[in-house]
């Protein structure tokens, strides 16, 4: 069945609109002709990775026995060493940070990482310097000086443990 003149104009109007927006869609690409043409263009990506650190326990004193002798004294040594591993992705370092989550020492004294360490009755942070190292192992010697009104007697572990990397100088 042929088609009228009036739906033979409008397919053609179709046509013509449908081959005007392919011709603008090629220009915008560059292509000037009815031939696909091989199109290329570049640009720059960049990627920042974050410094992130964390801490593996190994093994922790569970709880702090002090005696008459430790209170006469002013001190107790703990016995068992905190054992640590530390994980960054950090080139430049970690900062271990000791907090005090119970007032049973004064101040303290922490060995084990590249220098003895005296912190407050609150805690403090140790910085430990690398370069691209991404894990390290720690014993950490805790030496507790005691809070005055102390009694004998066994107490919950009061020392907390966190890390954060070092920032990039």
């Amino acid at each position: 069945m042929p088609l009228s003149p009036v739906v033979k104009h409008a397919n053609d109007k179709r046509l013509r609109q449908s081959q005007r927006l392919l011709a603008l869609g090629l220009a915008a690409f560059g292509i000037e002709t009815g031939i696909a043409a091989e199109v290329r263009t570049s640009f720059g990506v960049s990627a920042t990775v974050l410094a992130v650190a964390r801490i593996e326990r190994m093994s922790e004193p569970q709880e702090l026995l002090i005696s008459a002798t430790d209170l006469e004294r002013g001190y107790v040594d703990v016995g068992a060493p905190t054992a640590v591993v530390i994980h960054s992705n950090s080139a430049s370092g970690f900062a271990l940070d000791v907090m005090a989550v119970a007032p049973l020492a004064s101040s303290m004294i922490v060995s084990g990482c590249d220098a003895q360490a005296t912190l407050g009755a609150e805690g403090g942070t140790i910085v430990q310097r690398w370069r691209h190292m991404n894990s390290m192992r720690l014993a950490l010697h805790f030496r507790l000086m005691l809070a005055p009104g102390l009694t004998p007697g066994r107490y919950p572990w009061p020392i907390q443990l966190s890390v954060r990397p070092l920032e990039e100088i």
